[in-house]
This record gives structure tokens, C-alpha cells and sequence, in this order.
């Protein structure tokens, strides 16, 4: 039993490793969020976050580097320009949530699954959606 979790465990930092060895190329975008947001039922900081897509994932970064979230995002429609990227959050009563990712010259944004949290909020409140310009985050 004991080695079968410590094969699981290698396996699982060997997924990790590929995951963010997975990002190297991958376009993003930083932005400076002058507020707390959530993402998946994790509530992060004020502060500059890079915001990564590679395929059907987006990776969170913290401007240290730090992954702090990798999730699935689905596919909108559209394209932004070479030089503009914007991140939109959608906010309740003070409560603000990852929406939408758009990245300067990648043909498609990514879309953010709501939380059950955000649903609640939703049916009980008015929201606001808020875009937050960024900067293109440079391909390593």
C-alpha cells in the first residue's frame, strides 16, 4: 500500500512539472487587480497576476511566478487587437470573480466557469462587470 502512494505521488509531481513545463511559448497577459477576486472558491489578493493560456487551460500566476490557479476555460469567440489584452472580472455586493481573458493577438478569448458562489450572488444581486487593461505577457 505504502508504495502504491509514493508511485501515486511521483506520478502526480511528474504531472505537475509537465504542466508548467506546459506554459513555456504560451501567450498571456499581465494585469495590476486593484481588488480581491475569486477563482474556483479561492479568494487571491490585490496585486499583478499574469493570466497564461495554453490550449484549454489558463493559468493564475502571482508577479513572483507563482502558480496560483490552473483551470479549464472555454473558447469565446472574437480576437483583440496586437496590442491590447483585457481581463474581465464580474462583481456582486463586493464580491468580485474571474469572467473572461482576452489576450492581445490571440484569436479567441477564454471564458471562466461561474462558482457556485457566483450563481448565488447573481440570482440575489445586480452585478458589474469591470475590464482591466494589461500588458502583453512576453513569450519566454
Amino acid at each position: 500500500m505504502r508504495h502504491t502512494k509514493t508511485i501515486t505521488a511521483a506520478f502526480l509531481m511528474l504531472g505537475f512539472v509537465g504542466s508548467i513545463h506546459g506554459q513555456a511559448g504560451a501567450p498571456g497577459i499581465k494585469v495590476n487587480v486593484p481588488f480581491r477576486f475569486a477563482i474556483k472558491g479561492k479568494t487571491l489578493p490585490a496585486g499583478q497576476y499574469s493570466f497564461i493560456s495554453s490550449q484549454d487551460k489558463l493559468w493564475v500566476q502571482e508577479a513572483s511566478g507563482r502558480n496560483v490557479a490552473a483551470l479549464y476555460a472555454g473558447t469565446l469567440e472574437g480576437k483583440v487587437s496586437d496590442r491590447d489584452g483585457k481581463v474581465i472580472f464580474d462583481c456582486y455586493v463586493g464580491e468580485c470573480f474571474l469572467s473572461q481573458v482576452w489576450i492581445a493577438g490571440v484569436d479567441a478569448g477564454r471564458t471562466i466557469p461561474q462558482s457556485k458562489r457566483q450563481i448565488q450572488l447573481a440570482k440575489t444581486s445586480t452585478g458589474q462587470q469591470f475590464a482591466l487593461l494589461g500588458t502583453t505577457k512576453p513569450r519566454p
